[in-house]
C-alpha cells in the first residue's frame, strides 16, 4: 500500500540502479543478461510486496456503455487493456529522435511501425499517489487496480515486462530506419532498439514510477485494433478515489462495483484525505 517516507527514499534509490539494469537489459538478448534481469526485477518488486496499480476513471454506469462494461469484466477476469503507443497523453511517448533528418515524415513512419508491432499496458507503484488520482482516475472520482505480481512469469505471458527508464534525452532512430524499410525487413537487433524505446521516457515523467506491459501484435485483425484485452496477475484489491462519493453517478457505479469484488473476493478500499498533510489514506471498506 503506502509508503513511508524513509522506505520511499531507499525505493528511489533502488528504482534509479533497476533503471541502469533495464537499459542495459534491453538492448541485449542473451540467457545470462535475460537471468540477471528477472533476478533484480522480482528484488525490487518485492520491496513492493509484489503489488502494482493501475488508475482509471470510471465510465458512466447508468447508460451501461461499452467502457464500463469493459471494466466490469477487467474485474471479473482479472485483465486490462494494452493500447497502442499512440492513444497515449505524452506526444513524445515512444517517439525516436531525428536530428539532422531530412525528411518530415520520418516521425510519422516511426511511430506507424511502433503501433503496427506493440500494445502497452501502464502500472504505477503505489496506490497513494496524489497525482497519478489526479492525472488518470478523473480527478479522484475513479479507481486504482491493485495486481499481485508474485507468481507473473513474463516469458510464459508471451511480453516484455520492465520499468520505465526515465531520461532527458530520446533514443535516437537507427540509422536503417532512416530508409524506406518494411517490418518484415527489421532484425532482431532493430527490434530490441525499438522495444527500449518503449520503455523510455521524459524525466517529467518520474514520478509516476511507471512500469510496462508490451505485447507484440499480430498484423492483421489484432494489430488494427488500439486495444486488446491482456490476462494479468490476479487482482488483490480495488481502491476507489477520494472524490467518487461526491455525485450520485459515483456513489451508483462504486456500490455496484463494490459487490461485484465482493462476490470476487476482492477486498475494496476508500481513499481518504489526511486531517493534516498532503497525503490519502487506504479505508477498508
Amino acid at each position: 500500500m503506502c509508503i513511508r517516507a524513509q522506505e520511499s527514499a531507499r525505493i528511489r534509490k533502488a528504482r534509479k540502479q533497476l533503471e541502469r539494469k533495464t537499459a542495459q537489459w534491453l538492448l541485449k538478448e542473451d540467457a545470462a543478461s535475460d537471468q540477471a534481469f528477472d533476478k533484480a526485477a522480482h528484488a525490487y518488486l518485492g520491496k513492493l510486496h509484489y503489488k502494482l496499480y493501475k488508475h482509471q476513471g470510471i465510465p458512466d454506469c447508468k447508460a451501461k456503455g461499452e467502457d464500463y462494461l469493459r471494466l466490469k469484466r477487467h474485474l471479473q477476469n482479472h485483465e486490462m487493456s494494452l493500447s497502442s503507443p499512440s492513444t497515449f497523453n505524452d506526444p513524445f511517448d515512444c517517439h525516436m529522435a531525428f536530428p539532422g533528418a531530412p525528411r518530415q515524415d520520418l516521425a510519422t513512419r516511426s511511430r506507424d511501425i511502433v503501433d503496427t508491432i506493440w500494445r502497452m499496458g501502464s502500472l504505477a507503484e503505489s496506490p497513494c499517489n496524489r497525482l497519478m488520482w489526479s492525472h488518470y482516475a478523473d480527478n479522484h472520482r475513479g479507481l486504482c487496480i491493485e495486481y499481485d505480481f508474485s507468481a507473473f512469469d513474463p516469458f510464459s505471458a508471451g511480453v516484455i515486462f520492465a520499468p520505465v527508464i526515465y531520461s532527458p534525452k530520446r533514443p535516437q532512430v537507427p540509422e536503417k530506419l532512416l530508409n524506406d524499410v518494411a517490418t518484415d525487413q527489421l532484425d532482431r537487433q532493430d527490434y530490441r532498439f525499438l522495444t527500449s524505446t518503449l520503455f523510455t521516457k521524459d524525466s517529467v515523467w518520474q514520478y509516476e514510477s511507471e512500469w510496462r506491459i508490451v505485447k507484440g501484435v499480430h498484423v492483421g485483425t489484432q494489430a488494427s485494433s488500439l486495444h486488446i484485452e491482456f490476462e494479468m496477475p490476479p487482482i488483490s484489491a480495488v481502491y476507489f478515489g477520494a472524490a467518487t462519493d461526491n455525485s450520485c453517478k459515483g456513489q451508483v457505479a462504486k456500490k455496484e462495483l463494490q459487490e461485484l469484488c465482493s462476490q470476487a473476493g476482492i477486498p475494496t478500499f476508500s481513499m481518504r484525505l489526511d486531517e493534516v498533510g498532503y497525503a490519502l489514506h487506504p479505508i477498508p471498506e
